[in-house]
């Protein structure tokens, strides 16, 4: 089984164009999107109703959480309350539905191993802000959430959210595709092997 993995779009729809064009081109039986369409560029709702209609399977990011639930929960961003109460006006009811439908993370398990994809990994999944601040990558919080049993449990954890391309253990990251420096994950499962390669975005 081959999956193919981006994340944090970021509102660049050519961007979105070009990265879901060179997946195409791979032809994987499955494609996952971490989340993160909001912010930064000035075609998110272009790139929403084009995830939207794609078939593939989109994941919430924090942007998606500060559409739906406002900022509040996450002290760090009050900066963005401006940007966010004027995109959430731009959304129709159904937009905002499948916005609030998306899900935190996604599970599959091929060919016996077990993969799960999230946004970035978890402080408290029921929390309204669930995942880790990405400050835990500099002071240790995130390398010992990666040797915890929520996570090593798993094959692989792929994640988002930090804009870069890394590899802790068993928990990879895939950088943005929408920014400077996109890339794409493609994992490949068969019986008794498990792989995955980051491929820059042309």
């Amino acid at each position: 089984m081959k999956i193919a993995v981006f994340s944090d779009i970021h509102g660049n729809l050519s961007a979105l164009k070009a990265v879901l064009e060179q997946i195409k081109d791979k032809r994987p039986d499955l494609t996952v999107f971490l989340g993160d369409i909001f912010q930064r560029g000035n075609e998110e709702i272009e790139c929403l109703e084009m995830l939207k209609e794609s078939g593939i399977i989109c994941l919430k990011g924090n942007c998606e959480l500060y559409i739906a639930d406002g900022v509040d929960i996450d002290p760090d961003v009050e900066y963005l309350r401006g940007y966010y109460d004027e995109a959430r006006k731009k959304l129709t009811d159904e937009q905002m539905q499948f916005i609030r439908q998306m899900p935190l993370f996604y599970e599959n398990e091929c060919c016996g191993h077990k993969l799960r994809f999230s946004h970035f990994l978890f402080s408290d999944i029921d929390s309204p802000y669930p995942f880790l601040q990405l400050s835990s990558l500099k002071d240790g919080v995130f390398d010992a959430a990666c040797k915890s049993e929520e996570v090593t449990k798993y094959d692989l954890v792929v994640v988002g959210h930090s804009h870069q391309n890394f590899v802790k253990g068993n928990v990879v990251s895939v950088s943005a595709s929408g920014l400077d420096g996109a890339s794409y994950l493609i994992i490949e499962s068969n019986e008794g092997a498990l792989s995955y390669e980051h491929f820059n975005v042309i």
